[in-house]
């Protein structure tokens, strides 16, 4: 994945000089479906969550996250297009943003090619990012969506520590909350994880 860092630093400069720097804390919500997206959030530190809401069913889903050196495909196609957030968006942690304007997105993309190959990288990895989730809700049981979804939490020496309540991750994996639970409960009777309450 090409990221911010690796972009030449004339780009790099005129990015900073174009957006408005802003630090936001975790489980702030920093986009919402409908919204009109005159800007384009720019992760320089921590990780924002992506996805949509069903007020209907009252149920979320994950689309993918989004961290440091990276931006949303969602939002760049509703600031490519002048249309409305189809998706919502709310930092995971503690976040530095640059909220970079919309109509800067298309004229970079024109007259520089690192930033063509990085927003052309970004639809790549998002794109794969859907497939996955697409075939998980469609073809995977229960107990594979969830471990799926804890592995991506996985530190370098293997082990995962995730502060979520199970609700929570019911949103992130549409499902329900009974579910979830239950499913979490036969992966400890399994010796898979450990169960801390609070």
């Amino acid at each position: 994945m090409i990221s911010y860092e690796k972009l030449p630093i004339e780009l790099r400069n005129e990015i900073e000089a174009s957006s408005k720097k802003v630090n936001i804390s975790s489980n702030e919500l920093i986009v919402s479906v409908g919204d009109k997206m005159n800007f384009i959030p720019f992760v320089m530190e921590g990780t924002v969550r992506v996805y949509v809401e069903n007020e209907q069913v009252n149920k979320e889903l994950l689309l993918y996250y989004v961290e440091g050196g990276q931006t949303c495909m969602m939002s760049i196609i509703a600031g490519f297009s002048d249309k409305k957030s189809k998706v919502s968006a709310e930092t995971e942690s503690d976040c530095s943003l640059m909220l970079i304007p919309a109509n800067k997105i298309r004229e970079w993309q024109i007259q520089y090619e690192e930033w063509n190959n990085l927003i052309i990288s970004l639809f790549i990895d998002r794109y794969n990012d859907l497939i996955t989730t697409i075939e998980a809700l469609s073809f995977k049981k229960i107990e594979d969506r969830i471990l799926n979804y804890l592995n991506s939490y996985k530190n370098e020496s293997g082990d995962f520590i995730l502060n979520k309540t199970n609700s929570e991750i019911a949103n992130d994996i549409a499902s329900s909350r009974e579910v979830v639970s239950r499913t979490l409960k036969k992966l400890e009777n399994d010796r898979k994880i450990k169960l801390i309450r609070g």
